[in-house]
């Protein structure tokens, strides 16, 4: 049976978010990271969406993103950026398979207030975890 087609609103801002497969350590290495944040900015302009926080940890990712003009970029944005992540990881680890848990998650945020509340969750992510004691100190964020 077929997916229904997501219908995301032109101009909005969207939480956007997945973690590993089988919740296993997807980013596990710093330059795991490195590449899927690389996939981020490689394609934001190509599909016209604004990237405006993300938080990359070892099983799960946090993107908030605002939409442009054609909002169905989104999912464009969304799969280059995924497949691209699994096809380079799978070929570098000799593996083959899924690394996301099925398809992203993505929450509009409608108020100014949640796309706040969305800002806050994703920068303090690694604090709530115990990775690091503030924010600042966690480098694979950005808001």
């Amino acid at each position: 049976m077929a997916r229904a087609p997501r219908n995301y609103k032109s101009n909005s801002y969207y939480h956007v978010y997945n973690r590993g497969n089988n919740k296993e350590e997807v980013f596990k290495y710093a330059e795991d990271k490195q590449l899927f944040i690389n996939q981020l900015y490689k394609n934001k302009d190509l599909c016209e969406v604004r990237l405006v926080s993300y938080c990359i940890m070892d099983n799960h990712f946090h993107l908030l993103i605002k939409t442009g003009k054609d909002p169905i970029k989104l999912s464009n944005f969304m799969q280059r950026v995924t497949t691209s992540y699994a096809v380079n990881i799978n070929k570098k680890r000799n593996r083959v398979g899924h690394i996301f848990q099925g398809r992203y998650n993505a929450n509009y945020l409608p108020y100014k207030k949640n796309v706040i509340r969305v800002q806050s969750y994703i920068r303090q992510n690694p604090v709530r975890d115990g990775i690091v004691k503030k924010p600042s100190d966690y480098r694979w964020t950005k808001v």
